[in-house]
């Protein structure tokens, strides 16, 4: 097993065992079904959030897919879900951002449904990609560029940020 590999089982660690369970088999499920892309692994700490997206380059925003382990279940992840409103008749996707999308996932079965798979169908005619079934793609953890992101934003925000004077006492 690679590092990257052991990383990820320790992160998969931290949810309960189903949700765990849940989050593997799709992982496997789209790493079958999504050959060539690579997988980008994020740990959002205040969301309490596992993601993995299936990018064609190692920018997250490029992914036309991800799936999400949270405390209360999983998502499969559309970059560009709002555009793909012809693609869901059955209207299963959830949010109401810009551009990202969700389904929820209760049990693996929920990721074989036929309409599921139109949206991945669709996800990737979106984005223009034409993938190689004989292609590997990396696995690469954002884990640490995420942390150094986040220092380096509270370190601006504190240099920023005005300081106040006390006011003089009368």
């Amino acid at each position: 097993m690679t590092t990257a590999e052991t990383d990820l089982a320790s992160f998969f660690a931290n949810y309960d065992p189903k949700l765990a369970k849940l989050g593997k088999a799709l992982r496997a499920k789209l790493r079958a079904r999504l050959p060539g892309l690579s997988e980008l692994v994020y740990v959002y700490e205040s969301q309490h959030s596992l993601v993995i997206s299936y990018s064609p380059t190692e920018r997250g925003s490029d992914a036309p897919c991800a799936i999400a382990v949270y405390p209360h279940g999983v998502n499969l992840y559309f970059g560009r879900g709002a555009a793909l409103s012809k693609a869901d008749p059955s209207k299963l996707l959830q949010g109401r951002g810009k551009t990202v999308r969700h389904v929820e996932l209760k049990s693996i079965a929920d990721f074989d449904r036929a309409e599921i798979e139109a949206l991945i169908v669709a996800a990737l005619d979106l984005a223009k990609l034409r993938l190689d079934a004989n292609a590997k793609g990396a696995m690469i953890l954002k884990v640490e560029e995420q942390k150094q992101r986040a220092r380096r934003a509270k370190k601006s925000a504190r240099s920023a940020s005005p300081r106040r004077r006390a006011k003089p006492r009368r």
